[in-house]
C-alpha cells in the first residue's frame, strides 16, 4: 500500500503513530510523512526562523529511520487555517504520494492546529481526483480512507481499531528522539519527557488488547470509505 500521514506540528506523527508507521515501512510499503505547519513556536532559546529550520531538520532525519518520504507546507505553527493555498498544496502531496489511507489527527484533539489537520485532510481527499485543481503532480484516480489517530492522553478518544506495535516500539523512541530540541523544550515548559509519554500511552493501549504496546485509530465517518477500515492497517488484534 501507500501510506501517507499528515501531522500539524513535527513530532504529532511520531507520538500518536510512529509505532505503526514502521511497521508499515517494515512490511513493504510506501510511507510517506507530511507536516502542515514549521513548528516555529515551539522554543524558548531561538528565533521563530531558527526554531522552524531546527525542527524541519529533526522531522527529515525522523522520517529517514523508516524510510519514509517527508514534505513540509511551512504553514505557520498556532496559526493553521483551511484555505485555498494549504488544500492546494496538500492536494499536490496527496498526488505524489498516492494514497490508499491516510492517517491524521482526530477531528477533537485538544490542539487548534491538530483540529484544523483533520478538517483540511478531510476537505482535500477528493481534490486529488479533479483535474481542474492544478498541481505540479497529475490528478489520482482512487480517494483513500481515512484513520483517525489517537488524541494526547486519549481524551475524549475511544479507539475502534488497535496495533500492537511492540515490535517497533524501539523504532518510534528512536524516531521521537530525533526532536531532541522540543523535547528539551517540553522538559522545560512542562516537565514532560516524549519517551516517557509514549511509553505510557502505548501501554494504556496495548493493556486494552492484552500486548505491550498499542495505538489505537478510528476511522473517520465520511463517505466513500472502505467497508473494512481495519484493512488498511498493519495486521493487528
Amino acid at each position: 500500500m501507500n501510506v501517507l500521514a499528515v501531522g500539524a506540528h513535527p513530532d504529532d506523527l511520531e507520538i500518536l503513530a510512529a509505532g505503526s508507521l514502521a511497521l508499515y515501512a517494515r512490511d513493504g510499503h510506501r510511507v510517506t510523512m507530511c507536516v502542515l505547519t514549521k513548528g516555529d513556536l515551539g522554543s524558548d532559546t531561538h528565533t521563530r526562523a531558527e526554531t522552524a529550520a531546527i525542527r524541519r531538520a529533526e522531522a527529515e532525519e525522523s522520517a529517514a529511520v523508516i524510510g519514509a518520504d517527508f514534505f513540509c507546507l511551512d504553514q505557520p505553527d498556532g496559526f493553521l487555517f483551511d484555505g485555498p493555498d494549504v488544500r492546494t498544496r496538500l492536494v499536490d502531496v496527496m498526488r505524489s504520494a498516492k494514497p490508499d489511507v491516510v492517517i491524521t489527527h482526530h477531528p477533537d484533539d485538544y490542539h487548534p492546529d491538530h483540529r484544523a489537520a483533520s478538517r483540511i485532510v478531510l476537505n482535500c481527499r477528493q481534490l486529488g481526483l479533479c483535474g481542474l485543481v492544478e498541481t505540479a503532480n497529475e490528478p489520482t484516480d482512487t480517494i483513500p480512507g481515512v484513520l483517525y489517530m489517537d488524541t494526547l492522553t486519549g481524551i475524549g478518544f475511544q479507539p475502534e481499531l488497535w496495533v500492537d506495535i511492540t515490535e517497533t516500539i524501539d523504532t518510534k523512541r528512536a524516531m521521537l528522539r530525533k526532536h531532541a530540541s522540543q523535547n528539551e523544550w517540553l522538559k522545560r515548559l512542562h516537565g514532560t519527557d516524549y519517551v516517557d509519554y509514549v511509553d505510557r500511552q502505548g501501554t494504556l493501549r496495548g493493556l486494552q488488547i492484552e500486548t505491550a504496546y498499542a495505538e489505537g485509530f478510528q476511522a473517520a465517518k465520511a463517505y466513500p470509505q472502505p467497508r473494512d477500515p481495519g484493512r488498511l492497517l498493519p495486521p493487528s488484534l
